[in-house]
């Protein structure tokens, strides 16, 4: 698998915009409905999480005072750092998660079964190092690069630094999940892969956010249900353009942790 990705990163490859979007489709039907449960109860966890933070930080009086404050200190240097570090905080914590979110659209890709507890196997996978600490180099950018912008009063320009990084490192979870890469060699090579079509992974992008926001416009609640499209159409975007083995080595993660545990 390491050297298909290596020839893609030197020779190119080809994508097809409908067939992704007919492929994304395809996976998001089948795991849409339990995808959704485990956002509502990842959202529960995480907003308990996110309000104990901001009650230590500001307190727990009264919440409109305690909104005040926020707003007041959105554009504190001070607060800005602390926000960046514990966006990335966060975001090293539940980067496991989201790799489950793209592996449960391989599953049904593949026709394997797949639960709840699927979402939370890479806690548990080999691969756990390089998630982790590769959604902390790609949090931390983000969010340095914002902080100094918005600090500046920049922003706009924010905005679109941030879109560039995401296009960037659009394919560094897979790379991680499904290619063998270590963290760096994922975030290096899905710069690479992004340059070799960009046109194509813009509005697969594109298409993936705005899919994933359209509950919005049923009922808010319809959101936890359409948020997951966007992994369906990374999961196909990657497929279509790198590929995938047959048995991915990500496939033994329980086997693994079986021998592991008692070893």
């Amino acid at each position: 698998m390491k050297d298909r990705i290596d020839q893609k990163v030197q020779n190119g490859y080809s994508l097809d915009l409908g067939k992704i979007i007919e492929n994304s489709f395809e996976t998001y039907k089948k795991t849409f409905l339990i995808s959704g449960v485990a956002i509502i109860l990842i959202g529960i966890v995480a907003i308990i999480l996110y309000a104990g933070y901001f009650g230590i930080l500001y307190g727990f009086g009264n919440f409109a005072e305690t909104i005040t404050q926020i707003e007041a200190n959105a554009l504190n240097t001070t607060t800005q750092i602390i926000n960046g570090i514990v966006g990335a905080l966060f975001g090293a914590l539940f980067a496991p998660i989201l790799a489950g979110f793209i592996y449960v659209n391989h599953l049904a890709k593949t026709n394997k079964e797949f639960g709840i507890s699927t979402f939370f196997d890479f806690y548990k996978s080999p691969a756990l190092k390089d998630i982790i600490i590769s959604q902390v180099i790609i949090t931390v950018a983000l969010n340095a690069i914002a902080t100094l912008l918005i600090i500046t009063n920049h922003q706009f320009i924010a905005f679109f630094v941030q879109l560039i990084i995401y296009l960037l490192t659009y394919f560094t979870m897979p790379l991680i999940i499904f290619g063998e890469q270590n963290y760096m060699d994922a975030i290096l090579k899905s710069t690479k892969l992004f340059f070799k079509q960009p046109l194509i992974i813009f509005v697969a992008f594109l298409i993936g956010v705005i899919g994933s926001m359209v509950g919005f416009i049923v009922l808010c609640i319809g959101l936890f249900f359409t948020l997951p499209y966007y992994f369906s159409i990374v999961y196909a975007t990657y497929e279509n353009g790198i590929g995938l083995e047959e048995n991915s080595p990500i496939d033994e993660i329980g086997l693994e942790y079986f021998f592991y545990i008692f070893d």
